[in-house]
């Protein structure tokens, strides 16, 4: 028995270890996409679900040396916490923003401070300063064209309903639509939609590529079952983190590289980079995501 209990306690420190060295690293995903749509290629860096964490400085090397055209922030950069102080998050936006043009999405977590300021006062406004002062625009239900690419890239904000927990709640078709208004088809769509759950809605709307972040990689991830754990109190969420092709299937990342030239790319899901409320990342390192859309020709 006491050999028993000693392999348990063992186990645990293990992972106990694991889980400290995740919750401290992070790791680079490279993804290529090939569009006849694209005129030139635009190098973007993705990164999502910062939730005022403080990242080392080789994070921003890394971006430095990937050289991006574009930096979209996939949203919950901040942790809507009534009175806390969100100094990490700002410095992450101010220091991406001195890289190359930085775009920010809305998490729930600045929609929910945004919509509900009798509980979170003044945090939404002061978020908004910040990035005026940095000048990242804020992407909310709105878009940014890059002509020279052919790239529109858009964000949409979906009603704090869609994330009540336990389960997936119904959208109507046209939802995503009535938003950020009718797909133009000639151009090549992104679509910044932090909740991955709705990923049906998205790809019927005709995006191209959709980037989610939201489910923090399932929190642990195993072996073909991928993520464990929903933030809205769910088990094994279908888009928990990587690569899906048109049809939501998990494309799996080949070295940390992945190309739509193997693979139909529809849908990046971030396992994003801090955490909130529980510090558990096991066999779940933060992610700092690299694409490359171009031409196929």
């Amino acid at each position: 028995m006491k050999y028993v209990l000693g392999a348990i306690i063992a186990c645990l420190v293990i992972l106990f270890i694991i889980n400290i060295v995740d919750l401290n690293r992070y790791v680079v995903r490279s993804v290529a996409i090939y569009d006849n749509k694209v005129k030139k290629k635009l190098k973007v860096c993705f990164v999502s679900d910062l939730h005022n964490y403080s990242c080392t400085p080789k994070f921003y090397e890394d971006i430095k040396e990937f050289a991006p055209d574009v930096i979209l922030c996939g949203g919950d950069t901040i942790t809507a916490t009534k009175g806390r102080k969100q100094d990490r998050a700002y410095y992450f936006l101010k220091e991406l923003s001195k890289i190359a043009p930085t775009y920010t999405a809305l998490g729930n977590h600045e929609y929910r401070a945004k919509i509900y300021p009798e509980v979170y006062g003044k945090l939404y406004d002061e978020f908004a300063e910040k990035m005026e002062e940095y000048k990242i625009p804020i992407l909310s239900n709105s878009s940014e064209y890059f002509e020279e690419s052919n790239v529109k890239v858009s964000s949409v904000d979906i009603d704090r309903s869609f994330y009540k927990r336990f389960k997936v709640y119904h959208m109507d078709d046209d939802y995503i639509e009535s938003l950020v208004g009718k797909l133009e088809e000639d151009k090549y769509n992104i679509l910044l939609a932090h909740n991955p759950d709705y990923f049906k809605h998205y790809n019927a709307y005709g995006s191209d590529l959709i980037l989610s972040g939201h489910v923090h990689g399932g929190l642990i991830r195993l072996p073909l079952l991928r993520g464990v754990a929903h933030p809205g109190i769910r088990f094994f969420p279908k888009y928990s983190g990587g690569v899906y092709d048109d049809n939501g299937k998990f494309v799996r990342y080949a070295d940390s590289y992945v190309s739509s030239k193997n693979a139909v790319i529809r849908l990046i899901v971030s396992c994003g980079i801090g955490f909130h409320t529980l510090p558990l990342r096991l066999f779940n390192p933060g992610e700092l995501i690299f694409i490359t859309i171009d031409s196929k020709q």
